[in-house]
């Protein structure tokens, strides 16, 4: 089986690629199966080309250099190269992370039983427990035993889902880190991350998008992959003193709009997107017309994007600011 990773790259530290592709070649595959890895340079501060320009794996790499498109624009040329050379499956990565070295065995091991979408549980180094054990949705699915659930492994656990069970979850909650998911290629073909959404949503879309797509979905609770340190649109956008919070939230709202747009959705999973617009609307508007007040102006062009969306949302913005106010610290446990 021949297993194409793809790692998207804009990094400011030397080093960080080394560590990941080191991951790579640590990995205890099974006879017959050979892996390529596509790094795909988006315009990086420190350039790709300098970080493998030592390198002396034994797995080949593959690089791939654009101008800067976000992590969906790099993950998306990946893809297009992966589908020019008819690989069997499809690895992400992010270039700060490392993966346990049975990872790419065990999801392997579980396409090979019928199923196209694999992810499990992660760490960050900062962190003290796992992002499983630390959201309750994830909590709550570990011990889900209804029709719709099928116990593969129950002592790790392994579990697979069906589609209505696994779609609702994953609109509720983002469950699948990046690079932990291992696909099936086939289910890749037609699909593309969504490139506007460059600090939110675009990997949660994809995943959503692979699920309404019928891809049959296996959940390992196995830490098998460890997050590192370095450029993170996500996570570096939660400093409260900085206009890219009031991004990241406009995205998380950019999102779900497209998510209602482009899925067939079930009245339930409608029901919690409508929620999740209704509640972004509230804190974009509140972290919007806050960042005004301190003479900091949020990205403009992504307000106009978002006024396209919702053409309630510019004129509102006031109102829900002030109704936001008595309740900020409380309601910004939900952003």
């Amino acid at each position: 089986m021949r297993t194409a990773i793809i790692i998207p790259f804009y990094q400011r530290d030397k080093g960080i690629l080394s560590r990941a592709l080191e991951s790579v070649e640590a990995q205890r595959l099974r006879e017959g199966d050979s892996l390529t890895v596509f790094v795909i340079d988006d315009e990086s501060p420190v350039p790709a080309r300098s970080e493998l320009a030592a390198w002396q794996g034994k797995v080949p790499v593959r690089l791939i250099e654009q101008k800067n498109g976000g992590p969906g624009a790099a993950r998306n040329a990946g893809l297009d190269a992966v589908e020019a050379e008819g690989y069997d499956h499809v690895a992400f990565l992010d270039s700060d992370d490392i993966w346990q070295p049975t990872h790419l065995r065990d999801a392997l091991d579980l396409l090979e039983k019928g199923y196209d979408f694999h992810f499990c549980d992660h760490q960050r180094t900062d962190d003290d427990i796992t992002y499983f054990e630390r959201t309750p949705a994830l909590r709550e699915m570990r011990e889900a035993r209804h029709a719709g659930v099928t116990v593969i492994d129950a002592e790790i656990p392994i579990l697979a889902f069906d589609q209505p069970s696994i779609m609702t979850a994953s609109i509720g909650t983002y469950l699948s880190q990046t690079s932990t998911v291992v696909v099936r290629q086939s289910f890749v073909r037609q699909l593309r991350f969504e490139p506007r959404l460059r600090n939110a949503g675009e990997d949660q879309l994809f995943w959503l998008s692979l699920i309404a797509a019928g891809a049959r979905t296996v959940v390992s609770w196995k830490l098998n992959v460890l997050c590192g340190r370095g450029v993170n649109v996500y996570f570096d956008a939660f400093d409260w003193r900085s206009t890219k919070v009031v991004d990241r939230t406009g995205y998380m709202l950019m999102f779900f709009h497209t998510l209602a747009r482009r899925l067939s959705l079930s009245p339930e999973d409608r029901s919690i997107v409508a929620n999740r617009v209704s509640r972004y609307r509230r804190a974009y508007s509140y972290l919007f017309m806050r960042a005004l007040l301190q003479r900091r102006v949020p990205t403009l062009s992504l307000a106009w994007k978002l006024a396209a969306l919702d053409p309630g949302l510019l004129p509102a913005m006031p109102f829900r600011f002030l109704a936001v106010l008595p309740h900020r610290e409380q309601e910004s446990l939900q952003w």
